[in-house]
């Protein structure tokens, strides 16, 4: 039996900072921050970011455990979900690459039923490039979802020796002009950010109760 939560309470900083479980089931943390934050990948600096700028727009500035680039989190801006496999589900896989694939095939069936075309799965090696080193939607990686060329939903993912955590973010809106202000390489512009991360006009609440019922069913199984 799947564990699913809907966490209201605290920022970004406590949601990423969450202890693994111990009971050995697979979780559905669904986050619903109250105030928009600008989260660094686990190996980014904080010299990379204007912190001025931050101030100004009012966004916290949080590290997470997992890797990968700059991803702006916030109300409206992000649907915001974890999912935690434990070692002995059958879910689990030890090759860290294919282990997201099932997860962008369930985001990508959910995008598919709100009326999307063209929505695809990655499967291939992670794509990388300066740019996507810095901002994490500039970049390719296994399981995540498209919309076209455009990323929908971004996965960053944690492992221990017996959990598997996968940070899911849908873009509901993008901003590359907040984007643009905040990291502080001038190689980063409203230009180079344009079109990389997803608006959508969905119903929020349904895509959340979509998600969770197949997630339930892949991960009951």
């Amino acid at each position: 039996m799947v564990l699913i939560e809907h966490v209201r309470d605290g920022g970004a900083a406590s949601f990423h900072a969450r202890e693994l479980p111990s009971d050995g089931r697979a979780h559905l943390w669904w986050f619903h921050p109250g105030d928009s934050a600008i989260v660094l990948g686990s190996t980014q600096e904080d010299s990379i970011l204007d912190r001025t700028a931050c101030a100004r727009l009012g966004l916290d500035v949080v590290k997470r455990r997992s890797g990968g680039g700059v991803v702006l989190v916030g109300p409206g801006r992000t649907l915001w979900l974890d999912v935690l496999v434990p070692r002995q589900h059958p879910r689990w896989d030890d090759d860290v690459a294919r282990a997201s694939w099932w997860i962008g095939e369930v985001w990508a069936e959910v995008l598919s039923g709100t009326g999307l075309g063209d929505v695809t799965v990655h499967r291939d090696a992670m794509v990388t490039s300066p740019l996507a080193r810095l901002v994490c939607f500039a970049g390719r990686g296994p399981g995540e979802v498209f919309v076209g060329q455009t990323k929908a939903v971004g996965i960053s993912q944690r492992r221990t020796r017996d959990w598997s955590r996968f940070q899911c973010a849908l873009s509901l809106r993008w901003d590359a002009d907040i984007h643009a202000s905040v990291v502080a390489d001038p190689a980063v512009t409203v230009e180079s950010l344009v079109g990389l991360g997803t608006s959508l006009s969905i119903d929020v609440d349904a895509i959340v109760r979509a998600a969770t019922e197949l997630f339930e069913e892949r991960l009951d199984a």
